[in-house]
């Protein structure tokens, strides 16, 4: 191997001719070989950032700037030594990255130094934008973190579907989707270990069954019961419940929902005994229970007695008949009567010295009072309790 001159000085000193003639072939030897040699150059043939082709390994090498080791450079037999070049490089085998951290990221954009990929850890694989650490991949899959959604998009990229963790969980959940896709209108359940199954969805709202609406519209799905005649056709599912129940339309195309304006509705009997008697859909009229009324009056009659007088067996003349009118005793005239009238009922009686000779004892007349009591009616054309109108729909 050649080298710049035998001691290892440059310039080349002054010598003999000759001495000066072959240390320049030396240094030409050099720079036209590279050193090339099968075996590294001593550190006494050596200097700082000299250039040696390891024929051995078909390398070429540098020696460092202490002059203490050669550094390769490339691949003797690889273009451009194997290199990357500065556009759209290729690459084979390996390429090693240090470790690094979220704020000193090993592979990210030149002008964007928060943003790239770090390993936190053997076998893992992290995620930084912003300087944060946002998801990362390990020998358990793909965590992203701090309730980051998953974002699907659709085909024309303007939409997505997101997948995100709740708030706050007590402990890890893992959900397993089914191995199928299951049938129409089937649900995924779990089987309280988080495997996932499809199975089908009972209907939440039966068709046929009936609801009070606070609202004059009915819903999607629904229908008024106004005894309307609706289509077969269009309302199969319906249809195929309750049938001709409620009327049967025209006959082929259309059938009717139940007509519940202005209706109180009352559980079928079912052979219970309560409402014995009615079958199902049957209407009922108006009634009341047979049942009985209390009234009472009250009537009074004043009859405050009288007394009647007979005759004595020896009254004497007119001077003795005595004649009572309106309980006083009186003279009686010769013909009996009072004045001219003729109406006034007496009886004679002989006068003594005691007040009530020839008076009868005090009587009452016995006198029957019969007494009507009417009870009014003031009741509207129906009976019904206290109610408030809203609207009943059926399900379709």
């Amino acid at each position: 191997m050649s080298f710049v001159n035998e001691t290892k000085s440059t310039p080349i000193q002054n010598d003999t001719g000759a001495n000066v003639r072959a240390d320049i072939n030396s240094n030409m030897a050099a720079i036209y070989s590279l050193n090339a040699s099968s075996s590294e150059p001593s550190a006494a043939n050596s200097v700082a950032r000299m250039i040696w082709a390891d024929e051995t390994n078909n390398e070429l090498k540098i020696r460092n700037g202490t002059n203490t080791s050669f550094i390769t450079i490339g691949s003797l037999n690889e273009t451009n030594l194997g290199l990357a070049t500065l556009a759209s490089p290729t690459f084979t085998g390996n390429v090693g990255v240090p470790a690094g951290t979220v704020s000193s990221l090993p592979i990210r954009r030149s002008d964007d130094t928060n943003t790239g990929i770090y390993f936190s850890a053997a076998d893992t694989l992290d995620i930084a934008t912003g300087g944060t650490r946002r998801a990362h991949f390990d020998s358990n899959g793909i965590t992203i973190r701090d309730r980051k959604a998953l974002r699907l998009r659709d085909t024309s990229n303007s939409n997505f579907v997101a997948l995100r963790a709740p708030d706050n969980v007590s402990s890890d959940v893992t959900l397993t989707l089914p191995g199928t896709d299951g049938d129409a209108n089937d649900v995924l359940q779990s089987d309280g270990s988080g495997n996932l199954s499809f199975t089908a969805l009972p209907q939440a709202v039966p068709t046929g069954s009936v609801h009070v609406m606070a609202t004059t519209t009915a819903p999607s799905g629904y229908l008024k019961c106004n005894g309307a005649a609706v289509s077969r056709t269009t309302y199969a599912d319906l249809f195929a419940i309750i049938g001709t129940t409620w009327g049967e339309g025209d006959g082929s195309s259309t059938f009717n929902v139940p007509d519940l304006r202005g209706e109180f509705v009352r559980g079928w009997d079912d052979s219970k005994g309560t409402d014995s008697g009615r079958s199902f859909a049957s209407s009922q009229g108006d009634n009341n229970k047979q049942h009985n009324h209390t009234a009472s009056a009250t009537s009074s009659v004043s009859d405050s007695g009288h007394f009647h007088y007979a005759f004595a067996n020896n009254f004497v003349g007119n001077q003795d008949r005595l004649i009572n009118v309106a309980g006083q005793d009186k003279r009686a005239a010769a013909d009996g009567q009072v004045g001219n009238d003729s109406r006034q009922d007496y009886k004679m009686a002989h006068t003594t010295g005691a007040a009530d000779t020839g008076r009868t004892s005090v009587e009452t007349t016995g006198i029957s009072v019969s007494t009507s009591v009417t009870v009014d009616n003031s009741a509207a054309g129906e009976a019904r309790p206290r109610n408030i109108a809203m609207m009943y729909v059926i399900k379709t």
